[in-house]
């Protein structure tokens, strides 16, 4: 046995290692990514609920400073005193604090008339002024009755700005407004309590200009990128590594930016691909020995299997592969036992046939006592006879030696041209012998002349027809033919023997029919042609006999056509 470069063992060892392998690391990066989305997932809801609390909240406190200004524009006590210089401050500030109590826990209002501050619920001084001509009293004019959101650059710092709410209430040459102001150290205190210490929150206008800049978005990096983003006409959030939301609020046009940090970060990635790492080193080792195991447990039986066939294959036909197993393998090997079984059984069916074709060849061939000597004495019976001038002594002889020589001859087989050269010698004797009361016919196409048969097969049936059919009659005849059958799925050469005679018995044609031996030992030639024809090709060949409706019989030779001697024994490599 060659050295196997390919082993099944080793390659089971590499094909568990690797998939083990696979498994771990595509398993891994799967988890971990799953993971990091699940997580983000739920982070991104978490980050998304506070967002909406915190709007909620600025929305609220918006909109309650939105109702003030309206009932500011409303309230004929502030009207009628900033246009007809009507009732007193006292109830002025007293109209003035009642519609805007719900607010002034978080803002102040002032009442501007021109650019002057002429009522405020602030307690600082009311020296401070807004020119006319300033933004958001420029627009509230403008806007005729609308609310006007904008920051107080006088009162702005590097992370904010006041947040000025502006709405005109009166019209005329002296315009007024109603401001409510929420100042951006409150606008923080208001959020802050509800962002998280590691989250960002930003409140700008839609210019991106901040009111407030709380937690860890008051450096201002995250406001600079979004508004590089929206400059380049890249979505607000490209490449930045913080989750970030950003919301409009109501109709305002304010902007609610919320900032936090990502679900995972760098070194918490890191650190779970070196968990997976250590996984996969892990699963190596522990695959190394689990590989190790299950290869040497799947590869035993082939071993043994193995073994087995190479005693077999050395000439031990009792080999046989014992498994202790409930699986494929062993199905394989109650089928290799089964197979040296049989094929045990064959070889010694095969033997047995051998012997019996040599002891069929030798009852044939017995009687021939010296067959060189019968030859050459035949060979000088047949000069003789010329030299006397009787013809049928030469003609017997000269025949009777063809078939002796045929007889001699050591090979098995011989074209069928050679074998019905044989019958004429053959009947030539038996013509005369029956004083020409019969007549021989051959018609063969010469296309089958050249095929193969068994020698001496011919010879018995034509004695047979000879015997049996011209006994009794003055003017018979013997009809032989051969043709190729090839119309089905086997090659056929089939050749019959035809006599109009009374023929052989029923019950002579019945045990030919049956192959049943024991009827036919009487009948030596029959039986020996039909067991020649079957070891040698099988059972599904041989001699088959039938009576036509004019009498007679025919029995008809069925063998595979072939123009080549079968191979031997040994030519087929068999022992």
């Amino acid at each position: 046995m060659g050295i196997i470069r390919q082993s099944f063992k080793r390659q089971l060892f590499a094909i568990f290692l690797t998939v083990t392998l696979i498994l771990v690391i595509i398993g891994g990066v799967f988890t971990i990514q799953g993971f990091q989305a699940r997580l983000k997932y739920d982070y991104e809801k978490k980050d998304i609920e506070q967002n909406t609390a915190i709007n909620s909240l600025l929305q609220r406190d918006i909109e309650l400073s939105e109702e003030t200004l309206d009932l500011i524009s409303k309230s004929d006590i502030i009207k009628n005193a900033l246009t007809q210089s009507k009732n007193s401050s006292l109830t002025i500030y007293s109209e003035l604090y009642n519609v805007s109590r719900r607010i002034r826990d978080f803002a102040t209002v002032d009442i501007y008339q021109g650019d002057r501050c002429v009522f405020s619920t602030s307690t600082k001084s009311l020296s401070n002024k807004l020119p006319l001509y300033y933004s958001v009293l420029e627009e509230a004019k403008n806007s005729k009755g609308e609310v006007i959101y904008a920051l107080d650059p006088t009162e702005s710092t590097k992370t904010g700005a006041d947040l000025l709410i502006a709405k005109q209430i009166v019209e005329g040459n002296v315009p007024a407004f109603a401001i409510v102001r929420i100042e951006q150290t409150e606008i923080e205190n208001r959020l802050r309590g509800n962002i998280n210490a590691k989250d960002g929150f930003m409140l700008t206008d839609q210019f991106l200009r901040p009111f407030c800049l709380i937690g860890t978005a008051e450096n201002g990096s995250e406001l600079k990128s979004i508004r590089r983003n929206l400059f380049d006409g890249q979505a607000y959030n490209y490449n930045i590594e913080n989750n970030v939301y950003m919301n409009e609020i109501g109709k305002t046009g304010l902007l609610s930016i919320y900032v936090t940090p990502p679900a995972l970060g760098e070194s918490a990635v890191k650190v779970g691909y070196q968990i997976l790492t250590l996984e996969a080193l892990f699963s190596v080792i522990v695959c190394l020995i689990v590989a190790s195991r299950l290869s040497a447990y799947f590869s035993k039986p082939i071993n043994t299997m193995a073994s087995g066939m190479k005693r077999f294959r050395k000439g031990d036909f009792d080999a046989k592969i014992e498994l202790s197993r409930e699986d494929e393998f062993e199905q394989l090997a109650v089928g290799f036992n089964k197979m040296t079984s049989q094929l045990k059984q064959t070889m010694e069916e095969r033997v047995e046939a051998e012997r019996t074709i040599n002891e069929t060849r030798i009852e044939m061939m017995q009687a021939q006592l010296n067959p060189h000597f019968l030859y050459n004495t035949l060979d000088t019976i047949k000069w003789v006879a010329k030299a006397n001038h009787v013809p049928e002594v030469a003609t017997m002889s000269a025949s009777l030696a063809g078939i002796l020589r045929a007889s001699i001859s050591e090979r098995q087989f011989c074209p069928l041209s050679k074998e019905l050269e044989l019958v004429q010698n053959y009947c030539e004797i038996q013509k005369i012998r029956f004083d020409d009361k019969f007549d021989l016919t051959i018609d063969v196409q010469a296309e089958v002349m050249d095929a193969v048969i068994p020698k001496l097969i011919l010879q018995p049936i034509v004695e047979n027809a000879i015997i049996h059919g011209m006994d009794e009659t003055e003017n018979g005849h013997i009809y032989v033919a051969a043709c190729r059958d090839n119309s089905g799925e086997k090659d056929l050469l089939k050749i019959s023997v035809q006599d109009d005679g009374k023929g052989i018995s029923d019950e002579m044609m019945l045990a030919l029919n049956n192959d049943d031996v024991e009827t036919l030992k009487g009948h030596l030639g029959l039986n020996n042609v039909n067991t020649i024809i079957r070891l040698y090709y099988g059972k599904e060949y041989g001699v088959m006999a039938f009576r036509p409706s004019q009498g007679g019989t025919v029995m008809i030779i069925t063998l595979p056509y072939s123009e080549k001697e079968p191979k031997k024994k040994e030519e087929r490599g068999e022992q």
